[in-house]
């Protein structure tokens, strides 16, 4: 079989075509009645792509924001492409985001030429879920991640500095001012938010340059402010266990997007302190992209470069740093988990693949692919409850459950067209949580009158 098709009585005609095209590296999709049926989502589009560094370069510079292919990729000549990478690469300066490495006329052409709208999607088996969407902030709103805590789903507003916490059960929402440090009417830019283990829920800013703690019971905001300008403060370092880690005295540790080192907070005292990690002298600092972290069960801190294509590791202990490139170039690791043996999940943004690497061995064991073809992994979270993985199908529309044992996947279908998901989060109950987090709201198929969150409850085994 080709790249898991199912039905044997195509096999061999599909594979007779696969070899005379002399087209090895683009996907073909199978003409049965169900997959007929299929709508096209992003996945597909990118499996239609010649696979080689531009590929993995366009996946990098565009879909950490949005999905691509429908609807955007509706461009049929250079003038529309153009067009749309100089208004993209536009939005990357503004934000600072330094994504887009390639020219414009270079992208342009290579998918004028390359870039092809497939007749339909194609079909897998999906689990049955019960899936419920619960509005929650304004459309204009961008909600880049989610957490569940005290019975409500948050999310915040990286635009309109306000936090939303949505009732689980009922869907009531509440909403606060967040003090962020800003101009009126400038964005602090929430980003990602988390919880401790006593339940207090942790945001970052990386436009105001902030954390801000947020008393879920007492309703109340603490503002921590001392981070280095222009250091882009990204994501909290989590736990085994989903949590944001905390080490042995207490303190919280962030990644930094445009610069290499990470950040220790003292939530005692305020006092921040900075990590230097290895310069990754390819790229200009700002373009490493020093992403997302972990710890592990001695304490040290396991993170990913995801443009800089690297996996690193800082003792706190020490405040020394090493770091290794990824087994292949330009896979983009993106948001990692970790388990309870102290094996990293690493998702490769670029291939559509999980990097298996042994911290205690210091050695990649496997590299996982995804089911659906052409599919982003943006990240990846471990369940508590029942130690499981779910990674976000991100340009699928889907969620996945793997089993860390027998490394299976289960497929679960999202209901809207364009959902694209960035975190997954869980509660007691067994329900899976996440959020609707496309930038710009614009790029999905199936736009929405208000931000939302998702929960997800699987149905039988």
């Amino acid at each position: 079989m080709i790249h898991g098709f199912t039905r044997v009585r195509l096999g061999f005609f599909l594979l007779f075509l696969f070899l005379i095209s002399g087209c090895s590296e683009k996907f073909i999709y199978p003409e049965d009645e169900r997959s007929q049926a299929e709508p096209v989502r992003s996945a597909d589009w990118i499996a239609m792509l010649p696979e080689g560094e531009t590929r993995r370069q366009v996946i990098l510079g565009c879909t950490p924001c949005h999905q691509m292919g429908p609807p955007v990729a509706y461009r049929k000549s250079i003038e529309e492409w153009r067009e749309v990478i100089a208004r993209m690469k536009k939005t990357d300066d503004s934000l600072e985001l330094n994504l887009i490495r390639l020219e414009t006329e270079e992208l342009a052409q290579w998918l004028t030429a390359n870039a092809k709208m497939p007749k339909h999607g194609r079909y897998f088996e999906t689990a049955k879920a019960d899936i419920r969407e619960y509005p929650a902030g304004a459309k204009t709103g961008f909600y880049h991640d989610m957490t569940v805590s005290g019975g409500r789903a948050w999310t915040a507003d990286y635009f309109g500095n306000k936090l939303y916490g949505t009732d689980i059960e009922s869907g009531a929402v509440e909403s606060f001012d967040i003090p962020v440090t800003v101009e009126p009417g400038k964005p602090g830019g929430a980003h990602q938010i988390d919880t401790t283990r006593d339940g207090m829920i942790w945001m970052t800013f990386t436009k105001s340059e902030q954390v801000i703690r947020f008393d879920p019971g007492k309703k109340e905001f603490k503002v921590y402010s001392d981070f280095q300008k222009g250091a882009n403060i990204q994501y909290f370092v989590m736990d085994a266990e989903r949590y944001i880690h905390e080490d042995a005295d207490g303190g919280i540790w962030m990644t930094n997007f445009s610069r290499e080192f990470l950040t220790r907070l003292d939530p005692k005292t305020g006092k921040v302190s900075n990590f230097t990690t290895p310069r990754t002298t390819s790229l200009p600092e700002k373009g490493v992209h020093l992403y997302a972290a972990v710890a592990d069960g001695q304490g040290n801190l396991w993170y990913t470069e995801t443009h800089g294509n690297r996996l690193g590791m800082l003792d706190p202990k020490t405040g020394t740093a090493w770091e290794q490139d990824m087994e292949q170039k330009s896979v983009g690791p993106k948001r990692l988990a970790i388990d309870k043996d102290d094996v990293l999940w690493i998702p490769e943004l670029a291939t559509g693949k999980i990097t298996v690497y042994d911290t205690r061995k210091r050695k990649v064991t496997d590299r996982i692919a995804l089911p659906i073809p052409g599919d982003f992994p943006y990240g990846i979270r471990r369940n508590r409850y029942t130690g499981d993985f779910w990674i976000t199908g991100s340009g699928s529309d889907s969620l996945y459950r793997l089993e860390p044992k027998t490394k299976q996947f289960t497929i679960y279908r999202l209901p809207r067209r364009g959902a694209y998901t960035r975190t997954v989060s869980f509660t007691e109950n067994g329900d899976i949580w996440t959020n609707y987090a496309s930038f710009p709201n614009a790029h999905t198929q199936m736009p929405f009158d208000a931000s939302a969150v998702v929960r997800l409850r699987p149905q039988g085994k």
